[in-house]
């Protein structure tokens, strides 16, 4: 059989595998990709084939030449991906497929709209009856229109993280307004990521009651540095918290008008919260004693700003608020673990926390897997 994957190892698909996977990461060896023959292969030879994972680092798609250039180039004549290889792998395993996970490196949008005739080569996925898993990230779309038409209505788990329409990759308004009432047909959604897409408070109360409390993972971050795909604010959260009282991670990163009053009403109203993600919002130290003395078991909170180093009063503030845990909590910053001086019997609940939130990481891009704390109890 003639290798998809020149230049690495394994050389081969397992025929016989549930799992399609192909990962051209940064590190990996991996000089062409014929994703063209890899799928028709699939297609023709791995009767249970149920999960598809695929990774493309951009070195693999971009020329040499138009690296950093924002998807303006033509694609990397050694990455083949067509349109209709595509759409007819999907059409044939309609009945089969219960995920599909594509992730792409950045900055690759515009190749892949011509590969995949600007992306309408993904409306198979709409129609197939045991799709439960859908990821699509650091894509480009024309329009809203083609994003909903790959929706599914089965889907238990949704990303579309850094999703972006036109060539100024930006959303308006009624763009947005749109895929949100498409999300509302979605009803069976336990995990849900939108990153860098501008969901706003008024979206937010919506969508969270047509789930009825079944949501367990909601990713909103916004953009870095870009308020206006970062509209979310406290009243948001606080909807999150209305509406969404099982939730184990809410992660709205880089929300800059969320603070203090959004992250505590989480805190107050969601028993069972293990994660939240509050970097680049407004929530200092001093918020993050206060909010701990709630009781809670959470295992990650994450905040801060970028550059911004702690005092050491603020150092051991913190540590007497995860001393408060016995341990338990793992406090994340910008810059990275916070590290701290703990006896042994916390540094042990700390240890276990972190293998619990490494788990959990890891489980999120498990194809198998719709909502990432699975196997934790929860």
């Amino acid at each position: 059989m003639k290798n998809f994957l020149e230049e690495t190892a394994p050389l081969y698909l397992e025929l016989d595998s549930e799992t399609f996977k192909v990962h051209a990461t940064e590190a990996s060896s991996i000089r062409t990709i014929d994703l063209d023959h890899a799928l028709q292969v699939a297609r023709d030879y791995m009767p249970n084939l149920k999960y598809v994972d695929i990774f493309i680092n951009q070195d693999y798609i971009l020329e040499d030449d138009t690296y950093g250039s924002f998807g303006l180039g033509e694609p990397n004549p050694n990455f083949m991906l067509s349109s209709h290889v595509l759409e007819q792998f999907l059409e044939s395993k309609s009945a089969d497929l219960v995920a599909f996970v594509f992730h792409l490196d950045d900055c690759c949008w515009e190749e892949i709209n011509a590969l995949t005739d600007r992306c309408r080569a993904f409306a198979p996925l709409a129609r197939m009856p045991n799709l439960k898993k859908l990821s699509l990230t650091n894509f480009g779309f024309d329009d809203v229109e083609t994003i909903t038409m790959c929706l599914n209505p089965g889907l238990e788990s949704l990303r579309l993280d850094q999703a972006a329409i036109g060539f100024e990759r930006i959303w308006s308004n009624s763009q947005v307004d749109a895929l949100v009432s498409k999300l509302f047909q979605l009803p069976h959604l336990v995990s849900l990521s939108l990153s860098g897409i501008p969901i706003t408070d008024s979206h937010v109360r919506f969508l969270l009651p047509r789930f009825n409390n079944q949501l367990k993972c909601l990713h909103l971050r916004g953009d870095f540095g870009d308020p206006s795909c970062s509209p979310l604010t406290d009243n948001g959260v606080k909807a999150i918290a209305e509406f969404c009282p099982s939730i184990l991670t809410v992660d709205v990163d880089y929300q800059d008008e969320v603070g203090f009053s959004g992250i505590l009403a989480l805190v107050q109203n969601c028993p069972n919260l293990l994660e939240i993600g509050a970097c680049g919002t407004s929530l200092d130290v001093e918020d993050v004693r206060s909010i701990l003395s709630v009781p809670n078991e959470l295992l990650n909170l994450s905040f801060g700003e970028i550059g911004h180093d702690h005092s050491s009063t603020e150092k051991v503030s913190l540590q007497n608020a995860v001393m408060s845990t016995n341990g338990r909590l793992v406090i994340c910053t910008m810059s990275g673990l916070m590290k701290m001086n703990l006896p042994p019997e916390h540094k042990a609940n700390q240890d276990d926390s972190m293998s619990k939130i490494k788990r959990a990481h890891e489980q999120q891009f498990d194809p198998m897997l719709c909502n990432k704390w699975d196997g934790e109890g929860w």
